[in-house]
């Protein structure tokens, strides 16, 4: 998946919360996961494990865990 795809996944899971901005970008990304209050969020693990994949330069269906 490419990093497109990955922001496209992050705006998708996005879309059920009251999140008030779309990410487009490693900053936009930063800014969510920094924000403690963004932590309460169901979505917010799936995030921050799609963080680390492009973080990593992997793949985000690389492993099993979501």
């Amino acid at each position: 998946m490419d990093l497109n795809s990955m922001f496209e996944k992050i705006n998708e899971l996005l879309e059920d919360t009251d999140y008030p901005m779309e990410i487009t970008d490693i900053s936009d990304l930063e800014e969510f996961l920094n924000n403690e209050e963004n932590s309460n969020y169901e979505v917010y693990d799936e995030i921050a494990h799609i963080y680390d994949q492009i973080m990593e330069g992997g793949d985000l269906y690389s492993d099993d865990e979501f």
